[in-house]
């Protein structure tokens, strides 16, 4: 009795171990990623009428590191960012903000000449540093950007003008819409650009 009982341990072992196999190695679909990037101010907005020809060149943009990376920052609290793994940028995130930016300033102040990068000797009459502290949201969709800005004239490194954007806008949850990320931090940079517009036009 010994010998089949053996075996019928064994065969309940086998029967038990397939369902369990099957749950170890079921295929799982991946969750797709989601990519993107700041949109300049709208089309529909009205365009600035130019008073004068208004050559603009922005320089790199500095960013903290904790923002350059591919997958979009989500502040959870004072000292804790959350990363979202299916939710990256299109591109760097100080490179497309200063893309955008530029974008921005050509359309305000009503010029095609507004450069971002290098630029010719003779090429612009006022350039445009930045380098932002703060630049995400938080997990209520509060968004928030922290930036300090100066402008000079393209043959010296005195400040024609400068000063610090605290700027905060509310939007939908990222977790229950991440596509409102992207959204809400473009207004800010809308609103940025604004302010940059208005000190470049008085420089």
């Amino acid at each position: 009795m010994k010998p089949r009982f053996h075996h019928t341990c064994l065969a309940l072992a086998a029967l038990t171990a397939i369902p369990l196999a099957g749950c170890l190695f079921k295929s799982t679909t991946p969750v797709p990623v989601r990519y993107f990037l700041l949109a300049p101010i709208s089309t529909n907005e009205p365009p600035a009428v130019a008073t004068e020809s208004l050559w603009v060149g922005i320089g790199p943009v500095r960013m903290p590191s904790y923002l350059l990376r591919d997958s979009v920052a989500i502040r959870n609290g004072t000292n804790e960012i959350e990363y979202l793994q299916d939710t990256q940028w299109g591109e760097r995130l100080d490179h497309c903000f200063q893309r955008t930016v530029t974008a921005n300033l050509s359309r305000l102040l009503a010029s095609d000449q507004v450069y971002s990068g290098e630029w010719g000797r003779n090429q612009v009459k006022v350039r445009v540093y930045i380098q932002v502290q703060q630049f995400e949201v938080d997990t209520h969709g509060n968004g928030i950007l922290i930036a300090h800005w100066r402008t000079s004239p393209p043959d010296s490194d005195t400040p024609l003008k400068s000063g610090i954007a605290r700027l905060n806008r509310k939007g939908p949850s990222p977790h229950d819409d991440p596509t409102a990320i992207a959204a809400t931090l473009s207004e800010l940079a809308a609103e940025f650009s604004r302010t940059l517009a208005q000190s470049i036009r008085e420089s």
